[in-house]
């Protein structure tokens, strides 16, 4: 493959993505709106198009210009909470978006494409017998009842079965001219798993994908990663979103003086200090997983998902002590009830990918804690261009 079109790669994992790509001498064409993304991440070895993946007459134009040969794929909203508020805005721009760039690729004869999943589409396993998490959950584990936790629609408030119709209902209407990509039992049975309105537009797009691979031969390997944290090794590229949600990125907010003090959500759970238990991952990883994929998908053309994380489990007061120690500071944190559906230990088997991909994570906590405390240090306002306030 020559020329790979990286949506979203003006995001924090896109911009990683895009540089390993360059780095490993493929072209790259970075179509980003911008309005997460940033322009001082993306890599200027790189093509840039500013273009909505909403406006599917410009996503268009984006493949008639180039040559595209295959499609890495990070154009998403993935904030959970925002999800359970917004969850058409979600449904419009992870779903209906995500479709309409699969048939552009179909018109260009695009046939490949790595897709930005989530660990999110295991939502809250019922027991610890599924732990470490398999890519097969979804074959052994059917619940009847959708796992969606409280949220709106039309700003009335739904949970679980309910809030599940009104998605699959909203999704029903979009495909009503496209009888192909109507949902089975079988597929109703994977929507139902996530526990976030996030996670189930994730799902939905991995069961897409795998119709347009049995109606089109578009061949897809979906990512389904875990917590993400950590920075480029020389501290040049890192997470900038204006209201972040990953602990370490929190955490160290607070370091900085952004946000007061730290809340940490349980501290009475099963575990060896009492906090929830995850599996973190460095971008790094992600990125060199990515080109992974890309290489097993050319070789092979065959459809899969791997999980991506490190099959390690970090607690919160884990990161907490990582941070500490990579800064010199010490964190000031309380302690809040549990937060609703959170599980007490979440974490990946990665043996899939090491198998078949020929990749394990390289970086520990320790790595992720130290490459993001040089990123924050240095741009405690983000990519903002005047750093002249650097935190010391």
């Amino acid at each position: 493959m020559k020329t790979v079109l990286v949506t979203g790669g003006a995001g924090y994992i896109g911009s990683f993505t895009v540089k390993e790509l360059l780095d490993q001498d493929y072209k790259v064409v970075v179509l980003d709106s911008l309005e997460n993304g940033h322009l001082e991440a993306v890599d200027t070895r790189a093509s840039l198009e500013v273009v909505d993946i909403a406006d599917k007459e410009k996503v268009r134009a984006v493949f008639n210009k180039y040559t595209i040969d295959a499609v890495i794929d990070f154009a998403a909203y993935l904030a959970v909470g925002e999800s359970m508020e917004q969850p058409v805005k979600y449904m419009k721009n992870n779903v209906e978006n995500f479709v309409g760039l699969l048939d552009v690729m179909r018109e260009h004869g695009c046939r490949y494409i790595i897709k930005s999943s989530t660990a999110s589409t295991y939502g809250n396993p019922p027991e610890d017998k599924y732990f470490p998490l398999k890519e097969s959950y979804h074959e052994i584990y059917h619940p009847s009842q959708s796992a969606l936790l409280s949220g709106k629609w039309d700003n009335e408030g739904f949970a679980g079965e309910e809030f599940f119709q009104k998605v699959v209902g909203y999704y029903n209407e979009f495909v009503s001219d496209r009888p192909e990509l109507s949902l089975t039992d079988a597929d109703l049975a994977m929507l139902r798993v996530p526990a976030s309105i996030y996670g189930l537009t994730k799902m939905f797009d991995e069961i897409i994908l795998d119709k347009y691979d049995q109606l089109y031969g578009v061949a897809s390997i979906s990512l389904r990663y875990f917590n993400v944290c950590g920075a480029a090794l020389n501290g040049e590229i890192g997470e900038d979103k204006p209201n972040p949600t990953t602990l370490m990125t929190v955490t160290f907010w607070h370091i900085l003086g952004r946000i007061p003090e730290l809340q940490v959500f349980g501290n009475d759970y099963p575990t060896k200090d009492g906090t929830g238990v995850r599996d973190y991952i460095h971008p790094l990883d992600l990125a060199t997983g990515h080109i992974a994929a890309l290489r097993y998908l050319e070789k092979t053309r065959k459809s899969e998902v791997f999980n991506l994380g490190t099959g390690d489990g970090y607690s919160v007061l884990d990161v907490i002590y990582a941070v500490e120690k990579a800064c010199g500071k010490t964190v000031k944190y309380s302690i809040k009830p549990r937060q609703s559906g959170d599980p007490a230990v979440s974490y990946a088997d990665p043996s899939k990918a090491k198998m078949l991909l020929g990749w394990r994570a390289r970086y520990d906590l320790a790595d992720m804690a130290n490459t993001a405390w040089k990123w924050h240090s240095n741009h405690p306002r983000g990519y903002i261009k005047n750093t002249a306030n650097k935190a010391v």
